[in-house]
């Protein structure tokens, strides 16, 4: 510790300075100001306190600044170097020559198809052609007992006195009816397609086959 205190302490020469400056200082002011001595001597002592503290600041800094030790920087932790990429740790196979090119003029051109011929439209069905109705022929007079045209389902009393009006009387006669008579006696008789709903064509064929009447030879 007396160590440290000695080795702290201001120079000698310093304060040896500041008590001259201080005894000078004190001399003045007590013959050229014409100060009382207790003035004179306090005078002095600021002046020679003011001189070594100059002193002891002027030759204490530098030796604190290099006593004191330099705190090292601890410099920063490299960075550990980045990963190569996959595409570089991996390598790279030598590039292959690229396969040649064949002259087109060298390759025979491929044969084109032959376009099969398109199918000919199938033929649209030529339409039915009318047939203007026509009036079927009757007979004056039944050939022997007329039949019963009641028994044809449609037809009642009174359709069979119309129907016998215009010289049909058998079964046989309305079986033949053509399409063009069928058009007709429905047009005439204002039927609106009844012989066809009730297929009296049928029904009298069926019938003429148990009648006992026959057409003529």
């Amino acid at each position: 510790m007396a160590h440290s205190e000695f080795k702290n302490a201001p120079p000698l020469y310093g304060w040896a300075i500041a008590v001259a400056a201080g005894a000078l200082m004190f001399g003045v002011s007590l013959v050229a100001l014409d100060l009382g001595a207790i003035a004179a001597v306090a005078v002095g002592a600021v002046v020679a306190l003011i001189v070594g503290v100059i002193f002891t600041l002027a030759e204490s800094a530098p030796k604190g600044a290099a006593s004191a030790p330099a705190t090292p920087v601890a410099a920063p932790a490299p960075e550990p170097a980045a990963p190569a990429p996959v595409a570089e740790r991996v390598a790279t196979p030598a590039a292959q020559p690229a396969a040649p090119v064949a002259d087109a003029s060298d390759t025979p051109a491929a044969a084109a198809p032959e376009a099969s011929p398109a199918p000919e439209p199938e033929p649209e069905p030529a339409p039915a052609a009318e047939v203007a109705p026509e009036q079927p022929k009757g007979l004056d007079a039944p050939i022997g007992a007329k039949d019963d045209l009641k028994r044809i389902s449609g037809v009642g009393p009174v359709l069979e006195g119309k129907l016998n009006a215009l010289g049909f009387f058998h079964f046989w006669q309305i079986a033949r009816w053509t399409r063009a008579e069928v058009d007709w006696v429905d047009g005439y008789l204002s039927f609106k397609g009844r012989i066809d709903r009730d297929n009296w064509i049928s029904q009298a064929a069926k019938l003429a086959e148990d009648s006992p009447a026959r057409p003529p030879a």
